[in-house]
This record gives structure tokens, C-alpha cells and sequence, in this order.
């Protein structure tokens, strides 16, 4: 008489939920733009032109990074409502977004006077960074603007690999017969936080 083995019991691998990289695409976007909104260069030492120093932020350097950040936002923001294919338009959006802010940031971290020559040149009326006694200073808030690229790209590639996979909630098209089939519904698995409160809005049980 054989003993029966044990069975081993697979578990399914723990993936992202959707409410999870939502998070992490807002919380890349707004990383992104409070380092934007920063004073990211300073340069001081113009006493001929009368002025202690000139500054610049980091939406100032390039104006496309506080575009991209707030793209990185909403594109968290439309994740929370959106579809399979709209999941993946958006994780290539916000994907696509991180690297061109990150991109114009670390310009600026290394040309730094190449980014402020033209402030520089309106506030004091010179054509070049030449003074003796000039001086460059770059701060380390541009590093929390490629921080924020970064864990925007992390939620993009989440967006787009494990997208497809989360459940979907009930749709609109399903509404109009819902007399004939009052609980049909689009489901491929157990819903998550955002399509549980959906559900619960309309007034229905998702368990």
C-alpha cells in the first residue's frame, strides 16, 4: 500500500495591481515636477553688472519637462479607468514621457552653463559666462526629476507587461441588457480595488 504524496500547491505569482501603478505613475509625475518647479543652476559673481546671482529652475532649463511630468500624471490618472488597449497606449505614453524628461534633465545636470547662458545673458546684459569672479552652482534637485523618470518608466513597463491581465470590471455595453441579463459582466478574474469601488458606485455587490 502506497502513502499518497502530499500535492504541492502552486502559487500564482503576486503581480502589480493596477491601483498599485497608478500610484507609482502619479508618484513619479509629481516627483518629477517638484524637482522641476527647483532651483536647479545658480551662478553668482557678477559684481560689474550689480547683480549678487542669477537662478534657474528647472522648467526655466527646459520647459518640455514640466509638459512631461504632468503628462506622467495623467497618464496615472486615465490608467484608473482605462481598458486593455487603453492601458497599453498609456504605458507607452508615460514611458515615452519619463525618457524625454529624464533625457532634458540629465542635459542640464551636464551642461549646466549651456542651460543658463541665456538667463544669465537677459538678467545681466552680457553675452557670456567670462567674469572672473563668475561661478556655477548645480543643485541636486535635478537628481529627484530623474528619480521621478525613472519610477514613471517602472510604472510604464508595468502598465504595458501586466496590463492585459488585470480583471476588468463591468462595462457600459452590458448595461443595456442588463433587464434580459441583470448580472452579466466582463470579468477574467478577481477585481481589484478600482473595480471593486466602481462596482460598488453603481450600487452592486462585487462580491
Amino acid at each position: 500500500m502506497t502513502t499518497p504524496q502530499p500535492s504541492e500547491v502552486t502559487e500564482s505569482p503576486v503581480r502589480p495591481t493596477r491601483s498599485m501603478t497608478v500610484l507609482i505613475l502619479l508618484l513619479g509625475g509629481v516627483l518629477a515636477l517638484i524637482g522641476a518647479t527647483q532651483t536647479w543652476v545658480t551662478a553668482t559673481g557678477f559684481e560689474a553688472a550689480h547683480i549678487d546671482l542669477v537662478q534657474l529652475s528647472g522648467q526655466e532649463a527646459s520647459p518640455v519637462i514640466t509638459a512631461m511630468a504632468l503628462v506622467s500624471i495623467a497618464a496615472g490618472a486615465a490608467l484608473s479607468i482605462a481598458r486593455r488597449i487603453g492601458r497599453w497606449i498609456i504605458g507607452i505614453l508615460a514611458i515615452l514621457a519619463a525618457v524625454t524628461m529624464g533625457w532634458a534633465t540629465i542635459n542640464v545636470i551636464t551642461n549646466p552653463l549651456s542651460a543658463v547662458a541665456l538667463k544669465i545673458a537677459e538678467t545681466t546684459g552680457t553675452t557670456g559666462f567670462d567674469e572672473p569672479g563668475a561661478q556655477l552652482e548645480v543643485s541636486a534637485l535635478p537628481w529627484l526629476t530623474v528619480a521621478g523618470a525613472v519610477i514613471t518608466v517602472l510604472g510604464g513597463l508595468i502598465a504595458l507587461i501586466v496590463g492585459r491581465r488585470w480583471p476588468v470590471g463591468k462595462t457600459k455595453k452590458y448595461d443595456v441588457g442588463e433587464q434580459q441579463q441583470p448580472h452579466r459582466a466582463d470579468r477574467d478574474g478577481q477585481l481589484d480595488e478600482i473595480d471593486t469601488w466602481d462596482e460598488l458606485s453603481r450600487g452592486e455587490d462585487p462580491t
